[in-house]
């Protein structure tokens, strides 16, 4: 199935659940003026949002990339050095990914009309790599690349999670309802236990699209140590964080993980960056 399918697909009844089913939308060879059109015509609506995004100056610097004590894609432990970039403070939610998709630029969530997943200012899931890249360059930004997630995460020292010490299970929202959610938790959570640089939820509620393609000996086989772009070519996408579905271990800030860049789940947000 492929992703212009899917995307017109769940757009279509997205707009039927909002309009009734008395709406029909008439498609030839998906180029009607609804779903996709934006993308077939190469429309770029304006970034004219109502709901602001907040974003955190993060300092030009040099840290510790990778875990030693982590999964094999995670070593060897290199000083990667980044020049000053932006970052959101927090998940995308849904209400802001909304407005994207009432200018018509993005196509609607997967989990748009979920009771659970699609409250307004809970992280936007059901979100492919396609989906969240439009979405930051509609806000006239981009998606962050690995490095730059990291260093976001976890600053200059050897951290694990976004706050120092042990596991806290009342610090994230991993798997469990101990930390007060059983599935999502709203973008603005766990304020307390937020990244040195004030990120919040960078360890656990939603795992988060980067812009890199993964590979798993990328850390050992790249010479590139500043301001690194990921590997030049991949199938599939990486993700950071981790989500409500995972133990300790895997919402540590050094996790990396490969997903197809046309899948989408309710375990699966972003957040934007600029430079």
């Amino acid at each position: 199935m492929s992703h212009r399918y899917m995307v017109t697909m769940r757009c279509i009844e997205a707009l039927r659940s909002r309009f009734g089913s008395g709406f029909f939308i008439f498609i030839t060879g998906l180029a009607s003026t609804s779903c996709y059109q934006h993308v077939i015509n190469g429309e770029n609506g304006m970034s004219d949002s109502k709901v602001s995004m907040q974003f955190l100056t993060i300092p030009a610097g040099t840290f510790t990339r990778g875990d030693l004590n982590g999964d094999p894609d995670e070593y060897p432990e290199n000083q990667i050095t980044l020049e000053s970039f932006k970052i959101g403070r927090m998940e995308v939610s849904n209400r802001q990914y909304e407005e994207c998709v009432n200018a018509r630029v993005c196509d609607p969530s997967l989990s748009a009309n979920d009771k659970i997943f699609g409250r307004p200012n809970f992280p936007v899931v059901g979100v492919t790599w396609f989906d969240a890249k439009r979405f930051c360059e509609w806000k006239k930004g981009r998606l962050p690349t690995e490095a730059e997630w990291e260093y976001a995460a976890r600053g200059k020292d050897l951290r694990k999670w976004t706050w120092r010490g042990a596991f806290n299970k009342k610090a994230a929202n991993a798997r469990g309802s101990r930390d007060g959610f059983e599935h999502t938790a709203p973008v603005e959570s766990f304020v307390s236990y937020a990244s040195p640089f004030g990120a919040l939820n960078m360890s656990g509620n939603v795992s988060e699209w980067v812009a890199d393609f993964y590979d798993p000996t990328y850390y050992r086989t790249s010479t590139e140590l500043t301001s690194p772009k990921g590997p030049k070519r991949g199938r599939d996408r990486t993700i950071r964080g981790g989500s409500f579905n995972d133990l300790a271990f895997s919402v540590r800030v050094t996790v990396r993980r490969p997903k197809r860049p046309t899948d989408a789940s309710n375990s699966l947000g972003f957040r934007c960056a600029t430079d």
